[in-house]
């Protein structure tokens, strides 16, 4: 560690000196490509060029010796790398995207396409090495920075990246000295404690790894002395830690637990004492009932705590650990943390709508409405989930997507402004077939997909999670609504959403034919998730952007559907019900009611799904 810190007050002081140079030269010229084993590379003819790529001397060994001739297969064997995510010989068994490309400049400089195969690699390596600062791998970081320094040292993202791998260190280092404060018990000071410490460490990386995780390991020894209090009936010390587990962590969903089960321990002494007394009251026997009212004194709430205790435990029967509209994400077994959700609060609507109640667009599959009435509540993914996320868990099981095994999926063709099934095509495409970035929905996933990543991810935390019911959905989706959309009755006259507009041009400037008019929100395809505004439930994203697999089978009406909120499930169905339109979905398809139905084994650009969670 200490060296690392070493190579980034390095970075930071080379920062330092191009900051003093001339505006809008480079401190360093690149320098001149050299040829594998020792050979002198051609010089392209845009040498002079600050952009020019670079082959470095110390990579020579590791860069393949290819002939003329199998210069073509040496750019498919590297786009093939790229695609795979095997971006440099580091990572993987043989050689990898950028050395393949780089052999290919080698003997032929000015070939655009390994010209564009490098740069593509080191933004993806540039990519992977921001995750790993984030991680806590600065030892990676720091050899991507070196590769990136080596190929490219004119390369523009090249500066932000060592600013923030300067702000990794810098944060790494405030996470040890907060682990060294939590050691002397120095919790919440207003320096030199832990909280301090991992503030100055967030606001140099957010969402440090590291940092989150000294935050747990600090709070989780906070709970156990809180609940070794609690049993000497010291509860209030057992308050105060469960206070200051408030601060140290807020949210954390481990505190609610302990403080309900603290309390309930509380309640149960002292109602033990309290019926003593009673019952020494019933006997007359005033000095015994007087001294049991001293030890209730000194373990009892005050009558107001009590009446909290009892709003308490209706929560938990409802909610479990949680509250209405609480926001929280679980610890995975793996490291890490599932999908963001929120708390939706238990309670009653009506569902569909009836072809007789004024809606032009309303469908007999829509109807009967019906009254919905959710015993419990239930949390719901506050995002769809994304490339990122479904790439984790293919990642950590080697599962194979439906479109995967089938080789293809449905992307939207620019050329032709239709959708249309293309090769090669599966999750970690986006709508036009290109890498995806790991902030979008994920997408081209069938039902049995979305079911795999939910299964994965009830083991991975311990809970049960699934897909949402159609009824989850809806109540969502309305949140308190009885109107045509969930913005209102009429075509919305504000950005509500990823959807169709007028406005909207995709990159061959085609437009809708079903656009709704006055409408632009700056997307043609789906948008990274949380672009838009958080919806009434504390949900994003459920108007437009993609449309989302449900839990149901199809059903041609809501006849004897069930009225408690539950998926209406019938063994080995072939179709399902989707919900929520996309970002090339009509209007119509945006009312609070419309359903879809499609093939189970159907996977397209337009479709994803967000996960649930029962309480």
């Amino acid at each position: 560690m200490a060296r690392l810190r070493l190579a980034l007050l390095g970075i930071g002081l080379a920062l330092l000196a191009c900051a003093c140079g001339p505006a809008g030269r480079s401190a360093q010229a690149p320098a001149k490509p050299v040829a594998p084993d020792g050979a002198r590379a051609r010089r392209p003819a845009a040498a002079t060029d600050a952009n020019q790529l670079q082959v470095p001397a110390a990579w020579q060994s590791r860069i393949p010796v290819i002939a003329p001739p199998a210069t073509a297969a040496t750019l498919r064997q590297a786009d093939g790398a790229l695609a795979r995510g095997q971006l440099e010989q580091g990572n993987g068994p043989g050689p990898g995207a950028l050395e393949l490309y780089l052999a290919v400049l080698a003997i032929a400089p000015d070939d655009a396409n390994a010209q564009r195969g490098v740069r593509s690699t080191l933004e993806a390596l540039l990519e992977r090495g921001r995750l790993a600062m984030r991680g806590g791998d600065l030892a990676a970081a720091l050899r991507i920075d070196g590769i990136a320094a080596a190929v490219l040292p004119a390369h523009p993202d090249l500066a932000a990246y060592r600013s923030y791998l300067a702000a990794a260190g810098l944060a790494a280092a405030e996470v040890e000295r907060a682990n060294a404060a939590g050691r002397r018990l120095r919790l919440l000071q207003a320096e030199d404690s832990v909280a301090s410490h991992l503030q100055l460490a967030e606001r140099a990386v957010p969402d440090f790894q590291p940092a989150i995780a000294a935050r747990a390991r600090w709070n989780g020894q906070l709970l156990a002395r809180a609940w070794a209090a609690a049993g000497r009936e010291d509860f209030r010390a057992a308050d105060g830690m469960l206070l200051q587990s408030q601060a140290l962590a807020p949210g954390d969903a481990s505190a609610r637990v302990l403080g309900i089960r603290v309390v309930e321990l509380r309640q149960a002494r002292t109602d033990a004492v309290l019926a003593e007394g009673n019952a020494a009251v019933d006997a007359l026997d005033l000095d015994r009932a007087d001294r049991v009212a001293v030890h209730a004194a000194a373990i009892s709430a005050q009558p107001a705590r009590v009446q909290d205790l009892r709003e308490r435990i209706h929560l938990a029967r409802h909610y479990g650990p949680f509250k209405p509209r609480q926001v929280f994400s679980e610890r995975l077994a793996i490291g890490g943390v599932g999908p963001e959700m929120v708390v939706v609060a238990y309670g009653s609507f009506t569902m569909g709508v009836d072809p007789d109640a004024g809606d032009p667009d309303a469908q007999a599959n829509e109807s009967p409405a019906h009254m919905v009435a959710f015993k419990r509540g239930f949390a719901i993914g506050r995002s769809e989930v994304t490339v990122g996320e479904f790439g984790r868990f293919v990642e950590a099981t080697g599962y194979r997507s439906q479109a995967t095994i089938a080789g293809h999926s449905s992307v939207y063709d620019e050329r032709g402004g239709v959708f249309s099934e293309h090769e090669g095509v599966d999750w970690r495409r986006d709508h036009v077939g290109r890498i995806a970035s790991p902030s979008l929905p994920v997408v081209h996933v069938a039902a049995e997909d979305a079911r795999a990543y939910t299964a994965w991810l009830s083991a991975q935390a311990h809970a049960r999670y699934r897909l949402p019911s159609e009824a989850e959905f809806e109540y969502v989706l309305r949140a308190g609504t009885r109107t045509r959309y969930p913005w209102g009755d009429e075509a919305p006259r504000h950005v509500v959403g990823n959807l169709p507009g007028d406005g909207d041009l995709s990159r061959s400037s085609r437009r809708w034919g079903n656009a709704i008019a006055g409408y632009r929100d700056a997307f043609w395809g789906p948008a990274p998730v949380r672009n838009f505004p958080l919806e009434r439930f504390g949900t994003y994203d459920m108007t437009g952007n993609v449309s989302e697999w449900t839990q149901d089978c199809w059903h041609d009406s809501y006849q004897r559907a069930p009225a408690d909120g539950s998926a209406w499930v019938n063994p080995g169905c072939p179709q399902r019900v989707v919900r929520g339109a996309s970002w090339a979905s009509a209007l119509e398809q945006a009312r609070s009611a419309s359903r879809l139905q499609v093939d189970a084994n159907s996977s397209g650009a337009r479709l994803g799904f967000r996960v649930a969670r029962e309480l």
